[in-house]
């Protein structure tokens, strides 16, 4: 018996957010700071996955084959790096109303970046994010995403690398900090 898509992605879903456990114990608050290399603890394929075997970067959170890096310009030191399409890291993440919101993302490439988008619950919440050239992968430059629509309460953030850029990569993330519109504003939503 096939079970209809709908069920089928809401099981799928299920089982994804059973099977991570958010980054310390805690699900990262919206509005509020979600630091890139802060995504959920669990396996290869479930919490995350990457295109090589091996973490590239620093030693931020113990054996993962996520690329960390220590970044000094960085919120908290850290980000992540040798980013590449087809990659992508599973945040929970709990609102405290729904959206729309403003992200801020600082972000570095040499020259230009890929795409990259964001998911809450398997929905694309943003459309293609393009990582600009920064001058430099030590440059962090921010980007901005508004119009945001985040689900209010306990929810799945997935961040997908859709495209390598000229820099064979799609760029160094440093966090993702959402914010609501200012009042008496109304960004167009995605």
């Amino acid at each position: 018996m096939r079970l209809p898509l709908v069920v089928t992605v809401v099981l799928l879903l299920a089982a994804e957010r059973a099977a991570t456990l958010p980054f310390g114990g805690t699900p990262r608050l919206i509005p509020g700071l979600v630091e890139a290399e802060d995504f959920d603890e669990g396996e290869a394929g479930i919490a995350y996955h990457d295109v090589n075997a091996v973490n590239e970067g620093a030693d931020y959170r113990g054996p993962t084959q996520v690329d960390i890096e220590r970044r000094p310009d960085a919120s908290n030191g850290h980000g992540i790096g040798w980013t590449r399409a087809g990659e992508w890291l599973v945040y929970t993440v709990e609102a405290t109303a729904p959206g729309p919101y403003t992200i801020e993302i600082p972000v570095a490439s040499a020259k230009a970046g890929g795409r990259f988008h964001i998911e809450f619950d398997g929905i694309d919440a943003t459309g293609p994010i393009t990582v600009p050239d920064t001058g430099g992968w030590g440059k962090l430059q921010t980007i901005r995403v508004d119009g945001v629509r985040v689900p209010a309460g306990r929810s799945v953030m997935k961040v997908v690398m859709d495209a390598n850029g000229e820099s064979m990569s799609v760029g160094d993330i440093d966090c993702f900090r959402f914010s609501r519109p200012p009042a008496g504003t109304t960004p167009p939503t995605r």
